[in-house]
C-alpha cells in the first residue's frame, strides 16, 4: 500500500515539476518503498527520461529497472482504463503485474530492448480484461532503450497511441462502405493525418487532421497536387520526394517514410506518412491514400536521449574535465544549432568568473577570459546565485536598458540559457549556450541544458574525485618509501657504535664518542615517530592543549635555543628581533614551541652551508606575528598551495635530504589552528629563500597577568636503593633496562610475561615494577589489576612501559592501578626522576 506524503522540491527533483495529475502524484509519492528509492536520489538518465515523459502531450511510459516499474504520464491514463483508479495502485508496480494478461506478448519485447534493440509496431492487438469486461485493443507503440550513466541498458520508453478506435472504426467502414473505395481509406481519427489522390497525385478529399497541422482550408488543398501544398513547398527536395512516393503508390506499391513538414507556427515538424493504392474489385488502383501521424514528440525524445547518451559515452571514459567539458559543449552547441557553448568557474568573491572553455561555431569570437557576473545586471545575478537557471530571448527587448543589456552585446549575445551549479550556497560554476539572434526557448530545449549541465557536472566530479584519490595514493606511496629511509638512516651508526663498542674494548674515549652519537640518532629517531604521533593525534581530533597565558618571546627563545644546534652546525647565522614589551598570548607552551622549532628546523635543513635566518616578532592589530625567513632553496610559486599538505616535501632530492617524513609543515598547521591561528608562506622563486608567517591571538588582558619566573631548580639529591620487577616479553629492552638500574645500585628482578611477574611479585616484593602493556597471555593491564588485588603487592608503584601513548591508552592503564605512564623507549633522566620521586615516598 503507498501513502502520499508532500514533498519540497530541489534541484534534484525539479525534473519532477508540471505533468498534471500524475506530475503531482509522482512528486507526493512515497517512491522510498518501492526499489526505485527516494525520488531526489533517482540517477540523471531516470530524471531526465521521467521528466520528458511527464510534459509530453503524447501517451508514454517508461519500465525501469530490472522490475520493470512503471511511470506514466497523463495522456497514458485512458489506455489502463479501470485498472489505473485511483492512479497510484499501479504507479510503480511492476509492468507485469499492471498487464499480467498482456504479459506474455510484452515480454519477449522488452527482453529484445533490455539487449539494446528496439521494437516498433503498429496497430498490435491485445486481449485485455480493462473496464470490468473482455475486449480486445490495439495500439501502436516504439520500444527503446535508456541507458544509465554506465552506458548499460537501466530502463525502456515506450511512446504508444491506442487505434483501437481506428482500427474498429476501418472494419466498419470498409463493412458499411465495402462499395465505395473513397471512404475505405478514409478516416479522421486523432493524431492521424489522411488525404486521397487521383492517381496522378491531385488531392480530392482530405481530413480535418491534416488541415489543421497548416491552418489549410479545404479549397486551398483540393485540386492541387500533394507535393505542390504548403506542407512541402518551400523544400523542393521534400517536394520531388513526395511526387515519388505518391506515383509508387499509383503503381500499386505501399510507401512509407518519416518526412519533416512546415508547421502552422513555421516549425519544421515531423510525420510517418504512408502512401497506398486504394484498389477496385479487380485490384486495379483507383486512388491513392495518404495516412500521416505526427511523430514530432517522439523524435523529439529519441533525439535527446541519443544526445545525452552520446554526451554521456563521450564523457564517461575520459579522464580529464577540459575534454568533458570540450566534447559536451561541442555535442549540445551542433545539437541546439547555436551560436557559442561556455563554461566557467566562479572565484571565492561570487562575482568574478572566468570562461575556461568555450565552443564556437566558426567564424564566432571566442569569450575565454575574465568577466563581472555584477555587470551582467540584476536578472542575472538574482537568479544566477540563488541556483536558478537564466533564460533570456532577447536582451534588447527583455532587460531593462542599462541592466546588463550593453554586457551581452559587447560579447555577442541576443538570446541565452545560462545553468548554475550552486554549492554551499555559493555559486561555483555556470554553463551556457549563447545565440548571435533572438531565440525564444522552449521549455524543451531548457530542459535538455539543464540536464547536460547535470550529467557534465557529474562527471566533472567524478573525474575530480577519481584525480584526489591518485594524489593521495601517490603521496601515501611516497610517504612510506620516505619513512622507510628516515627509519633506515639512524638504524647504520647505531649499529656500527654496537660493533665499535664490542671491538674497542676499553678504550674510554672512543665509547664515549659512540655513545654521544648513538644517543643522537636515537633522538631522531624519537623524534620522527612522535611527529607521526602528533599528526594522528591532531587528525582524529584527541590532542588537548594545555593552555597558559605567556609571554611569546620566552617561546621564541626556547625554540631557538632548541634549533640552535642545527642552526650551527652547517655555519648559518641567526638574526632575532624580538620587541621590547611582552607579547601575551593564550597557549599550550610546548606545542607553539614545537611549532616555531619544526620552522626554524626546516629553515636550517634547507639553506646552504653559512645560509641567513632571521626570526621576528611583532604586533599586528590584535594578533602577535612571527616570521621566519631564510635565503635558503626558496619554493616554485606552484608549489606555495601543497607546502602544508600531508607527506609533501619540496624540492627533496639526495643531495639536500637532511630527514624528515613531510608532515612537519602540515603538523604547524594543524597546531597553530587549534590555537586559533595560522600559517602562510612566500618565496620570490627557486633559490631566494622563503619567509614562514605565524599569527597567533593576543592574549585577553595585560601582561600582567603573565606567570612568575619558575625559581631555580636545586641538585636533586641521591636516590636511595629500591626494589624493582620488570616485566617485558621483549628479552633485550627487559635485560639493557635492568642493568641500567643495576649501576645505579638498585635490586632488580625481570620476568618475560605477566603471570611470570604476578608470581615473582609474591615473593620479591618490589617497591617499585615496570610492566609492558603488550605482553601475550596476561598483558600489562591485566596484571596490574592482579597485583592492586593482592595484599602483599597493594602499595607497590606501577609503571606502566609502552609504546602506547594516546589519552585514552593513558586513560586505560591509570584505570587498571597504574600509577605512571613512560613511553618507549624510556628516556633516562625520566626514569631517574621517577625513580627519584619514589624514593623520597
Amino acid at each position: 500500500m503507498s501513502h502520499a506524503h508532500p514533498a519540497s522540491p530541489d534541484l534534484n527533483t525539479a525534473f519532477a515539476m508540471g505533468g498534471g495529475q500524475m506530475g503531482a502524484l509522482l512528486r507526493s509519492f512515497d517512491w522510498a518503498a518501492t526499489p526505485l528509492g527516494p525520488l531526489h536520489a533517482w540517477p540523471v538518465s531516470l530524471r531526465t527520461s521521467a521528466g520528458i515523459l511527464l510534459n509530453a502531450r503524447h501517451p508514454m511510459l517508461i519500465a525501469w529497472g530490472p522490475g520493470r516499474h512503471l511511470l506514466f504520464n497523463d495522456a497514458y491514463l485512458p489506455i489502463l482504463g479501470e485498472r489505473a483508479r485511483p492512479p497510484a495502485a499501479v504507479l510503480g508496480r511492476p509492468i507485469a503485474h499492471v498487464w499480467p494478461d498482456a504479459w506474455p506478448q510484452l515480454a519477449p519485447m522488452l527482453a529484445e530492448v533490455e539487449q539494446g534493440g528496439s521494437v516498433h509496431a503498429e496497430n498490435r492487438p491485445f486481449d485485455l480484461q480493462r473496464n470490468g469486461c473482455p475486449e480486445q485493443i490495439h495500439v501502436t507503440f516504439s520500444l527503446s532503450p535508456i541507458r544509465g550513466e554506465d552506458g548499460a541498458v537501466a530502463g525502456i520508453l515506450c511512446v504508444c497511441v491506442e487505434t483501437t478506435a481506428t482500427v474498429v472504426a476501418q472494419r466498419q467502414r470498409d463493412a458499411a462502405l465495402e462499395a465505395h473505395a473513397k471512404y475505405r481509406t478514409f478516416f479522421d481519427q486523432g493524431s492521424h493525418s489522411a488525404a486521397l489522390m487521383a492517381l496522378d497525385g491531385t488531392v480530392v478529399d482530405i481530413n480535418r487532421a491534416a488541415l489543421d497541422s497548416g491552418a489549410w482550408r479545404r479549397e486551398e488543398i483540393v485540386g492541387l497536387s500533394l507535393w505542390d501544398c504548403g506542407w512541402w513547398r518551400a523544400s523542393p527536395v521534400l517536394a520531388a520526394r513526395v511526387r515519388d512516393s505518391v506515383l509508387q503508390a499509383a503503381g500499386g506499391a505501399t510507401v512509407r517514410g518519416e518526412l519533416p513538414y512546415c508547421s502552422l507556427d513555421g516549425r519544421e515538424r515531423w510525420t510517418d506518412i504512408v502512401f497506398a493504392p486504394v484498389l477496385d474489385a479487380a485490384g486495379a488502383p483507383l486512388f491513392v491514400a495518404a495516412t500521416g501521424t505526427d511523430i514530432t514528440e517522439r523524435r523529439q525524445v529519441e533525439a535527446r536521449l541519443r544526445l545525452l547518451d552520446a554526451i554521456g559515452e563521450a564523457t564517461r571514459v575520459a579522464t580529464d574535465p577540459r575534454a568533458i567539458m570540450a566534447e559536451a559543449t561541442r555535442l549540445l552547441g551542433q545539437y541546439l544549432g547555436v551560436t557559442r557553448v561556455a563554461y566557467a568557474d566562479l572565484e571565492a568573491d561570487n562575482d568574478r568568473f572566468t570562461i575556461r572553455h568555450d565552443w564556437t561555431v566558426p567564424g564566432v569570437v571566442s569569450t575565454v577570459g575574465v568577466y563581472s557576473l555584477d555587470l551582467f545586471g540584476s536578472r542575472a545575478t538574482s537568479n544566477l546565485r540563488i541556483g536558478r537557471t537564466l533564460s533570456i530571448d532577447d536582451v534588447d527587448q527583455d532587460l531593462a536598458p542599462g541592466d546588463g543589456d550593453a554586457m551581452f552585446n559587447a560579447i555577442g549575445i541576443k538570446a541565452i540559457i545560462c545553468c548554475p551549479l550552486v554549492k554551499g550556497g555559493a555559486l561555483v560554476a555556470m554553463m551556457a549556450v549563447h545565440q548571435a539572434l533572438p531565440r525564444r526557448w522552449t521549455a524543451d530545449e531548457i530542459a535538455l541544458v539543464e540536464a547536460v549541465v547535470e550529467r557534465c557536472w557529474a562527471h566533472i566530479e567524478r573525474v575530480r574525485s577519481t584525480e584526489a584519490l591518485h594524489r593521495a595514493d601517490r603521496h601515501k606511496s611516497e610517504f612510506l618509501a620516505t619513512l622507510a629511509h628516515e627509519l633506515r638512516n639512524p638504524l647504520a651508526p647505531i649499529s656500527n657504535g654496537l660493533e665499535l663498542l664490542r671491538l674497542g674494548g676499553t678504550d674510554g674515549a672512543m665509547a664515549a664518542s659512540v655513545r654521544q652519537m648513538m644517543e643522537r640518532q636515537v633522538r631522531h629517531m624519537v623524534h620522527l615517530i612522535d611527529d607521526l604521533l602528533d599528526i594522528a593525534r591532531v587528525s582524529s581530533g584527541k590532542i588537548v592543549l594545555r593552555r597558559a597565558v605567556v609571554d611569546l618571546r620566552d617561546v621564541v627563545a626556547a625554540a631557538v635555543e632548541t634549533s640552535l644546534p642545527a642552526i650551527e652546525a652547517p655555519g648559518h647565522a641567526l638574526a632575532v628581533d624580538l620587541p621590547p614589551f611582552s607579547l601575551p598570548v593564550d597557549v599550550d607552551v610546548v606545542r607553539v614551541s614545537q611549532v616555531l622549532g619544526n620552522l626554524l628546523s626546516n629553515a636550517a635543513k634547507y639553506t646552504p652551508n653559512g645560509g641567513r635566518i632571521a626570526v621576528e616578532a611583532r604586533v599586528d592589530g590584535g594578533s602577535v606575528v612571527v616570521t621566519v625567513a631564510d635565503n635558503g632553496i626558496g619554493i616554485p610559486a606552484d608549489a606555495l598551495e601543497t607546502v602544508f599538505d600531508m607527506f609533501t616535501q619540496v624540492g627533496r632530492s639526495v643531495a639536500r635530504s637532511n630527514g624528515g617524513l613531510g608532515i612537519g609543515l602540515s603538523l604547524v598547521r594543524r597546531l597553530l589552528a587549534l590555537h586559533g591561528g595560522t600559517v602562510a608562506v612566500s618565496s620570490p622563486g627557486i633559490g631566494q629563500g622563503s619567509t614562514f608567517t605565524v599569527r597567533l591571538p593576543l592574549a585577553q588582558g595585560s601582561a600582567a597577568g603573565l606567570p612568575a619566573a619558575a625559581p631555580v631548580r636545586q641538585a636533586a639529591p641521591p636516590v636511595a636503593p629500591l626494589r624493582i620487577l620488570i616485566a617485558d616479553d621483549n628479552a633485550d629492552a627487559a635485560e639493557s633496562l635492568d642493568a641500567l638500574l643495576r649501576l645505579g645500585g638498585h635490586d632488580t628482578r625481570i620476568a618475560y610475561d605477566g603471570s611470570g611477574a604476578l608470581a615473582l611479585a609474591q615473593s620479591f616484593l618490589p617497591d617499585l615494577a615496570f610492566l609492558d602493556l603488550g605482553m601475550p597471555v596476561m598483558d600489562g593491564l591485566e596484571t596490574a589489576r592482579h597485583l592492586r588485588a593482592l595484599p602483599v603487592t597493594r602499595h607497590v608503584t606501577l609503571v606502566a612501559l609502552t609504546g602506547w601513548g594516546a589519552p585514552d591508552d593513558r586513560a586505560r592503564a591509570s584505570a587498571a592501578g597504574f600509577d605512571h605512564h613512560l613511553l618507549k623507549p624510556a628516556v633516562p633522566a625520566e626514569v631517574q626522576a621517577l625513580l627519584a620521586q619514589v624514593s623520597r615516598a
